[in-house]
């Protein structure tokens, strides 16, 4: 599965950036998302600033803009 962080513009609701989550890191998503099924590689999810947070170290970034909306979206 194919991990993407995306940034959205909260005005325009235009994607601003995205950023792919390396591989190795698909049970620590898991368990920050709080899934309890397998993804099928189709889904897009809003994150709360938990999350973001909890994302934003397996991509070694210090924060994110609160500018933007962000979502996890799962791609085959």
């Amino acid at each position: 599965m194919k991990y993407l962080l995306e940034a959205f513009d909260k005005n325009t609701e235009l994607l601003i950036f995205e950023r792919e989550l390396p591989d190795e890191n698909d049970e620590k998503i898991k368990r920050i998302m709080n899934w309890s099924s397998e993804q099928q590689g189709i889904e897009g999810y809003n994150l709360n600033t938990h999350q973001l947070a909890s994302i934003a170290k397996i991509l070694g970034e210090e924060g994110f803009d609160p500018g933007y909306d962000y979502q996890l979206s799962c791609n085959i």
